[in-house]
């Protein structure tokens, strides 16, 4: 159901995006090695993913909470499991892996144990395509990052079966990751396919809510739907938690928006103090670096550096919340005007 929470895993569930699938489709089939899916958070990347590898070989890995070398390996076991049933062919009689029914038991250290690249080269023996998706991928630190770089780059020149896709809400980021203008990266110099999630335009956004009203068998007012769209700005998550909470009993829309608004706030406090008070002084008007330094030192008592203003303002750009001095989701902006500040 087009309402249900979770990220789709079939291309049947999955609502438009043909093209977006075609596109990596086709990549996959001209065997491109490298492929970045880039995407607001909440516009359906997930799901997109999960659901293109309904027809491959693959594995998704969510790199998200991954802070260990052994959470890495507990993650690419977890994601070998869940697809067994089409990988089991591919893993069984490899070193340092066992198939115990519907579990992998993946063994990372010690003697007979296997590496991250080492199941790359395995796999790549089959002679048939194979997808790794790391999500979120600029979320990964060291040691664990420099471990997948240097996967990346050998299976990059080396490994002509396997497609790495990595996919990232907080785009900036995930290009610095990358680093393929970074002298210093492993990939440095490597070329990368480049596909952007887009938000969905109205008209799309609208049949979205009525197709889900539908399967759930709910008729609502054409203006329960206008009033979705206008508020969360085509962004499929939001639509999915809109539609969700009005099956569930939640009727009015500015209770709804209120509740989106709350869990926005509450991911953005994870922020620094400068970081939120930027926020808030875009979320309150400001439209250049002037005016948020002013609003800053005027409202907040804060004088900021100029070079820590901007290197702040370049992260949250790169984390994709702003942009411009505009918020790429209307639920953040709302979000950042509630921000309390000492």
């Amino acid at each position: 159901m087009l309402f249900d929470p979770r990220p789709k895993t079939s291309r049947k569930e999955l609502f438009d995006r043909k093209k977006e699938l075609e596109i990596l489709d086709r990549l996959a089939e001209r065997g491109e090695p490298l492929i970045l899916v880039l995407g607001i958070r909440r516009i359906g990347k997930t799901s997109l993913l999960k659901s293109f590898l309904e027809r491959w070989n693959g594995i998704y890995i969510d790199m998200r909470g991954v802070s260990k070398t052994s959470d890495l390996y507990e993650r690419l076991s977890r994601g070998l499991s869940v697809n067994i049933g089409k990988l089991r062919r591919f893993l069984e009689g490899i070193r340092g892996i066992k198939v115990m029914g519907l579990e992998i038991e993946l063994k990372w250290r010690g003697r007979d144990s296997i590496s991250l690249l080492g199941l790359l080269e395995e796999l790549n023996k089959f002679g048939e395509r194979f997808i790794v998706i790391f999500d979120e991928a600029q979320l990964i630190k060291p040691p664990v990052s420099i471990e997948i770089k240097n996967a990346i780059a050998y299976t990059y020149d080396h490994l002509e079966n396997i497609t790495i896709i990595l996919s990232g809400s907080e785009i900036g980021l995930l290009r610095d990751f990358i680093g393929i203008e970074n002298p210093d990266s492993p990939l440095y110099g490597r070329y990368s396919y480049e596909l952007v999630v887009e938000r969905f335009p109205n008209n799309l956004a609208m049949e979205f809510m009525r197709q889900g009203f539908r399967e759930a068998e709910l008729e609502v007012d054409e203006r329960v739907i206008e009033e979705a769209v206008e508020l969360f700005d085509g962004i499929v998550g939001w639509l999915v938690f809109y539609g969700r909470s009005y099956i569930d009993g939640v009727r009015d829309p500015s209770r709804i928006f209120e509740l989106a608004v709350n869990i926005a706030l509450r991911e953005i406090e994870r922020l620094s103090i400068r970081e939120k008070m930027v926020l808030k002084a875009i979320g309150e008007g400001a439209k250049s670096w002037s005016e948020v330094r002013r609003y800053i030192m005027e409202e907040k008592g804060y004088v900021l550096p100029k070079s820590t203003l901007s290197r702040i303002i370049r992260k949250l750009e790169k984390m994709s919340i702003v942009k411009n001095y505009e918020f790429l989701d209307p639920v953040y902006r709302f979000a950042s005007r509630r921000i309390r500040i000492g």
